[in-house]
């Protein structure tokens, strides 16, 4: 396993889903049972440093989509489950509750394409076309009264 001094070296390269990916494989290596053993002590209490390190690296990295947001409440959620004491479970639900409504928010358009008013947009003609009056159809001759004709005399 790499040093924690080595580790925290590359925090000014980390992205929210670098080190959540780093955060998530500690979780995994912590509930191995071959971790569990008690020969294993020290390399267990050195896993729960780097975690300990990454959760605090969170705060200072700014997320860049809703992704990494949802990321964020998954750490904290986590966080707050391991520390918190029976019956005090309403924080993590809370959390559970505003990453859904991100989810929800970034799951809305913010204008379906089909309520787009289409009246004031204008087709551009090519150049080579004579422009057609309004109401007339492509191919077709223009009705009598568009047509201009010479007075008869």
């Amino acid at each position: 396993m790499a040093e924690p001094k080595h580790m925290a070296g590359l925090e000014g390269s980390q992205s929210v889903s670098a080190l959540g990916l780093r955060w998530a494989a500690l979780r995994g290596m912590l509930t191995s049972p071959l971790i569990m053993v008690d020969e294993q002590r020290g390399l267990r209490e050195e896993l729960l440093r780097e975690l300990g390190s990454i959760e605090q690296e969170f705060v200072a990295l700014p997320s860049r989509n809703a992704m990494e947001i949802s990321a964020k409440l998954d750490i904290a959620k986590s966080a707050v489950r391991d520390g918190l004491q029976a019956g005090h479970n309403w924080l993590v639900d809370l959390l559970d509750s505003i990453q859904t409504d991100l989810h929800l928010t970034n799951a809305k358009p913010s204008a379906p394409a089909s309520s787009r008013p289409t009246a004031n947009l204008v087709r551009s003609q090519p150049h080579h076309q004579p422009q057609r009056p309004e109401g007339s159809a492509p191919g077709s001759t223009p009705a009598p009264e568009q047509t201009e004709t010479p007075p008869a005399a």
